[in-house]
């Protein structure tokens, strides 16, 4: 079945690793510039929807600590208790960090779109076999602070014309996952496959899809693929997000750049994980396409 359409789509980065108020602003992409009062990046994530004319809101998210998203809303002007509902792309410590702080200033039962491994007690294993962790969200700290929990592994439809993906299927092949990931099962480590990831899916209305990824664990190329078969549509109009290219070996990084390239997105915005030398290769490969992360920066298709 088709993913209906939608207008007046707003994307707002509510929380992203860099901040720049001297970036320009352009048709489509408004900068938070130098004459206001600082908005905090951390490395996190968080991000902020508004779809249709009925102004539907999302928010996608909630950074690494418990800081920058209840300083940062209201500088955007973002009223939590207009917030619909919250969408967490996966339990890592950088998305998810205000989520308690961010019910309270909402102050009412709010559904919280999460995939049950979100609350999975993670791990990571170094190269000298020390081990970092463990992480373990809390999903019932999450409920006393207001969260209707919504369970999801497939896709869901959020609004008319958004829907989250749940688990991604993992295809092309060169997109894996860190093999220095586990989490734990009875006291014994597990690979962690970090099914749980999943994106943001929005058809905006004579444009296409724009994809709104938060890590993109299962690999950025196959979540756009899924984006293009869950949704019924072909056409993709923007890559918005955390691309989880900043550990990737060049085989990795060239084909989900060519990849990518082949979707021929119209605007395209490596942010949070992406890395350096990935984003760098985006704005040389797709000039046109390219828009450079920064806090505060707000998207309207």
């Amino acid at each position: 079945m088709k993913l209906g359409e939608t207008t007046d789509v707003t994307v707002t980065f509510v929380v992203d690793n860099y901040a720049d108020v001297f970036a320009p602003s352009k048709p489509g992409v408004e900068r938070y510039g130098s004459d206001r009062k600082p908005l905090l990046a951390e490395h996190g994530l968080s991000i902020y929807l508004r779809l249709g004319s009925e102004g539907h809101e999302v928010l996608l998210d909630a950074g690494h600590t418990n800081v920058a998203v209840p300083h940062n809303l209201p500088l955007l002007e973002i009223e939590p208790k207009d917030v619909d509902e919250m969408v967490i792309s996966h339990g890592h410590r950088d998305h998810t960090g205000s989520v308690v702080e961010f019910l309270r200033m909402r102050g009412e039962r709010t559904p919280v779109v999460v995939h049950p491994d979100a609350f999975l007690q993670r791990w990571r294993v170094l190269t000298d076999g020390s081990r970092e962790g463990p992480w373990q969200e809390s999903a019932e700290a999450w409920q006393q602070a207001g969260a209707n929990m919504v369970y999801v592994e497939g896709p869901r439809q959020l609004a008319n014309g958004c829907l989250v993906t749940g688990e991604i299927p993992r295809r092309t092949g060169f997109e894996r996952v860190s093999d220095r990931l586990f989490y734990s099962d009875g006291g014994k480590l597990i690979a962690d496959l970090i099914k749980d990831d999943q994106a943001i899916v929005v058809n905006a209305k004579g444009k296409g899809l724009v994809v709104i990824t938060g890590c993109a664990h299962s690999g950025i190329v196959n979540t756009v693929l899924y984006a293009q078969e869950v949704s019924g549509v072909e056409s993709v109009h923007a890559v918005i997000g955390g691309f989880h290219l900043c550990d990737a070996n060049e085989e990795t990084m060239q084909r989900s750049i060519q990849a990518l390239k082949g979707v021929a997105p119209r605007l395209i915005m490596p942010a949070h994980c992406s890395g350096f030398e990935a984003t760098r290769r985006f704005a040389a490969e797709m000039p046109e396409e390219f828009v450079r992360s920064a806090v505060g920066t707000t998207l309207k298709f």
